[in-house]
């Protein structure tokens, strides 16, 4: 079974903040969240895949793992990384790609009950 684990942060931003507001519309039961101004290898490994410290970056990972289940598709010369699906890995997403995303990479996702997501 898959599990996203996302690459995010503590400090402020408007792409996490995206984020959050996407997860009180949706519940994913095996979520793991890892904060990148809090973890130097979790940072260095963003920046690796991504070339900044893009967050959030989600990540289709084993269950018990925090790498990708197979290796993104890499960044052509110049090409930005907001948005674009590379497998396993989906960096500073449009809120409407997430929940495919995931669906297609084998984690639950349910939509909450309307009461739910406040």
């Amino acid at each position: 079974m898959a599990r996203l684990v996302v690459y995010g942060s503590s400090i402020p931003c408007p792409d996490m903040a995206r984020f959050q507001w996407w997860l009180q519309r949706y519940e994913v039961p095996s979520i793991k969240f890892v904060d990148i101004h809090r973890e130097e290898w979790a940072y260095n490994r963003v920046v690796g895949w991504t070339g900044h410290a893009s967050v959030p970056t989600l990540v289709i990972a084993e269950d018990d793992a925090l790498e990708p289940l197979v290796p993104p598709l890499p960044l052509e010369q110049g090409q930005r990384v907001r948005g674009f699906d590379r497998g396993a890995m989906l960096t500073e997403p449009n809120p409407g790609q997430i929940v495919d995303f995931l669906r297609r990479g084998g984690v639950e996702v349910f939509e909450r009950d309307a009461s739910e997501a406040r």
